[in-house]
């Protein structure tokens, strides 16, 4: 074997070992509480403990989460539940990834004279995250009427300034011959949009709403202000609410990673090609 050929070799293992340490140490947190989800409350695995499955407390504890109904009314349901994060998730990132594709195009195509300072004042959004401004938001979603609503818990997290930027790196690697051949064709702005930006921005788009699905999944603190309604817990109200010290707690859980996790295996090709990748001209 020539030592061409050795060194390749060598780089080859080392690159495979390293994806081999960097998955174990990703998927191990998984793995765990997986395995923690079959069993019993009293018996939840640890450093020191004995790990064997018991099947059996594996559907009880998914059967427990099945059959819940908890609060005051009964009405905090798994199903429930989850179908609230899935539309908060859902909506924010479905509303912030036209909201952002709107904004970059504006400020790309418009010409506006202050289209910098405004895109660099979207920015520094960025510095002011929800959570900081709990109050004043809370007290013009009371005013319009949006506590208890799942507008109130969407619009508020709308504002999300990496999708512009992602959005804009994009349009200025594109030529300015699609401009001018939208203007040769007699298209509008509207239609330039429709025809040539679209097309050339869904693959971006995917990504990015991946992106804003994670962050309106693991909302927490908003809704947690927002409504006091039992019918508007998400899964994340409801993690605290069984513990995650018991078996259903950790069954829940398993439960709660599942949509996200789906998520991004279906659109991992464009996650990783659009905002890691950064692939030439696209």
């Amino acid at each position: 074997m020539s030592v061409t050929r050795f060194r390749a070799v060598v780089r080859t293992l080392i690159n495979h070992a390293i994806l081999c340490v960097g998955t174990t140490f990703v998927a191990a947190p998984l793995v765990l509480l997986l395995l923690a989800s079959m069993h019993a409350s009293g018996a939840i695995p640890s450093i020191g403990n004995g790990w064997a499955l018991s099947p059996q407390a594996a559907v009880q504890n998914y059967r427990a989460v099945g059959d819940l109904e908890a609060g005051f009314t009964g009405s905090i349901t798994a199903l429930q539940m989850l179908k609230n994060s899935m539309i908060l998730a859902t909506g924010i990132a479905v509303l912030s990834t036209s909201v952002s594709l709107a904004a970059a195009y504006a400020i790309v195509y418009f010409r506006l004279p202050l289209a910098g300072f405004l895109f660099w004042l979207s920015m520094m959004t960025l510095l002011l995250p929800l959570e900081g401004r709990f109050v004043t938001t809370f007290e013009v979603a009371a005013t319009l009427g949006l506590v208890n609503t799942y507008g109130g818990m969407i619009l508020p997290a709308l504002a999300i300034a990496l999708g512009t930027l992602f959005f804009r790196q994009l349009f200025l690697t594109f030529s300015d011959q699609y401009l001018e051949a939208a203007k040769l064709d007699g298209a509008g702005p509207w239609r330039f949009f429709v025809d040539f930006i679209l097309p050339l921005s869904w693959r971006r788009a995917g990504a990015i709403f991946v992106v804003a699905f994670m962050i309106g999944w693991h909302q927490y603190l908003w809704p947690l202000m927002l409504s006091t309604d039992e019918t508007h817990y998400t899964v994340l109200r409801g993690l605290e609410l069984i513990g995650l010290q018991s078996g259903p707690g950790m069954a829940l859980a398993v439960l709660t990673l599942l949509p996200p996790l789906l998520l991004v295996v279906i659109f991992q090709r464009y996650f990783f090609q659009e905002l890691v990748t950064q692939r030439d001209g696209q």
